[in-house]
């Protein structure tokens, strides 16, 4: 039996995969690196891209927004591959995987433009009111 990894994917509102593989590639800052079963403890930044992993006799692909990856050594020595990201998509086709990242990638920007656009609200809003707040009787 060929020894295998446990692999997790999640994002902040879903479990997109949990599983395990004999191997997996993953684009790091510097360059593409293979993680086997037994690999030493690592943390480190994802670049947004596309994860290969093993499954059986098939391929298949995760396509990630930017996140990070830990392997760690597991309960009884098993390694675990836990990858973080706000965004990711699974598939056993590399375009399906990279097209739905893509819409994931501009829903993303839309709640970011959103979110910036309330906290501002907020800000003048408070600012407004700390201009008009009587200090004058406080005691400190």
């Amino acid at each position: 039996m060929t020894p295998e990894m446990q692999l997790e994917v999640l994002t902040p509102d879903k479990i997109v995969l949990q599983t395990t593989t004999p191997s997996m590639q993953v684009l790091l800052p510097d360059g593409w690196w293979g993680i086997l079963p037994g690999h030493a403890p690592l943390i480190s930044f994802v670049n947004a891209g596309v994860i290969h992993y093993r499954t059986g006799d098939s391929k298949r692909f995760i396509a990630i927004y930017k996140g990070t990856v830990e392997v760690q050594k597991g309960a009884g020595g098993a390694t675990r591959v836990l990858i973080l990201t706000s965004a990711a998509e699974e598939a056993a086709d590399l375009n399906e995987a990279q097209n739905a990242l893509e819409q994931q990638a501009v829903l993303l920007a839309e709640k970011a433009k959103e979110a910036n656009m309330e906290f501002n609200q907020l800000r003048l809003s408070l600012e407004k009111s700390l201009k008009n707040a009587d200090i004058s009787d406080l005691r400190l």
